[in-house]
């Protein structure tokens, strides 16, 4: 349960931009014993998660609960953990890569129609 809970931290500290400094001075401890919480390797006292989840902005549960999940009546239940800002940018990142792909195949379909598009004979006069 410990690295579990560690690790929720660690993704709502990441999806923030705090590092673990920022954390360690808010709390009062050093990087290194702020880190052993996110890893697991330490037991944070119940005060000591108050007060991560407020500087978080975070209900205390939110450590405790999983996330709520989407049903897809195609897949079976999935449950996703909190989206960092990194993640979110590389998410972008993809999408706007398939948009760029997308516009080169519209534009390659319609030279393909272009081309199969019998030219009209030239009137005599």
């Amino acid at each position: 349960m410990k690295k579990i809970i560690g690790n929720r931290i660690r993704k709502l500290r990441e999806s923030k931009d705090y590092s673990q400094d920022n954390m360690g001075v808010e709390l009062g401890i050093t990087a290194g014993a702020y880190a052993k919480i996110e890893r697991g390797e330490s037991d944070p006292s119940a005060t000591r998660l108050v007060r991560i989840a407020e500087i978080l902005g975070v209900e205390v549960a939110v450590f405790f609960k999983d996330p709520p999940t989407q049903v897809n009546a195609e897949e079976d239940i999935k449950k996703y953990g909190i989206a960092t800002k990194q993640d979110l940018a590389s998410l972008q990142e993809s999408i706007a890569l398939l948009k760029a792909a997308l516009d080169i195949v519209k534009t390659e379909l319609q030279q393909l129609k272009d081309l199969k598009q019998p030219k009209a004979p030239k009137q005599r006069k």
